[in-house]
């Protein structure tokens, strides 16, 4: 008897680590859960853990219980009456070398966007510019005035809005108090930031964990990701 209820719970985790197939680069998202793009039914996310021992990322594929869906904004599976399922196109980030954008550190107009949606990150690593691609959270725009997504910023080249998720991660640790880029006081390693935007007009911020790209950390006085400095 105990054998078969064994078999049963087996079974049922099975279901519950079912793949369906991993569109989240947690690498370029962070930690958090995060819903799965290809999915059109909502019901499966990837749930993305950072492994301090490697420095690297792991990856879980997860399937939302029953007829509930998954919910990207509370990152939690909820009934289907409580939430929406609609498909909507996500954007990671994707790192190519290049040098006829980035001549500095820092963040910069993403040339290739029409909506603002988009922005370029540039860090200098031995020598050689690491261009990022990153996208704002939903709803706000790339201001090349600040460097900073912004929920009021009027795109003057906006043809079309683009609905995407990227990065979106809860915290416990580190509470957003002003917009901005801010170290993670929990990351002994100086890899990772905090990235506070107003998605709102009532000043309400979301937080958001990005990764600084390859060998380079975040400098928490420039507020940039760089190849030269040292984490203390």
């Amino acid at each position: 008897m105990a054998n078969h209820i064994n078999i049963a719970v087996f079974l049922v985790l099975c279901v519950a680590w079912q793949a369906y197939g991993a569109t989240v680069n947690c690498t370029a998202t962070g930690a958090g859960r995060f819903a799965n793009s290809d999915d059109t039914t909502c019901q499966n996310y990837t749930l993305c853990v950072y492994d301090s021992s490697t420095g690297t990322y792991l990856s879980y594929d997860y399937v939302c219980p029953s007829t509930s869906v998954f919910n990207p904004n509370t990152g939690l599976c909820t009934a289907s009456s409580n939430y929406a399922c609609t498909v909507t196109t996500t954007t990671v980030a994707t790192t190519t070398v290049s040098t006829e954008t980035c001549t500095a550190e820092g963040f910069f107009v993403d040339s290739s966007s029409s909506d603002c949606s988009t922005y370029i990150q540039c860090v200098l690593i031995d020598g050689t510019y690491d261009e990022t691609t990153l996208t704002c959270p939903n709803n706000t725009y790339y201001n090349p005035n600040t460097t900073l997504c912004d929920s009021d910023y009027e795109c003057t080249t906006t043809t079309t809005t683009v609905t995407t998720e990227a990065t979106t991660t809860v915290s416990t640790s580190f509470s957003c108090t002003a917009a901005g880029r801010y170290a993670n006081p929990a990351d002994s390693t100086c890899k990772t930031y905090y990235y506070c935007v107003a998605t709102t007009t009532t000043g309400i911020f979301t937080e958001y964990l990005y990764t600084c790209p390859s060998t380079s950390l975040f400098n928490p006085t420039s507020k940039l990701c760089s190849g030269s400095y040292t984490c203390s």
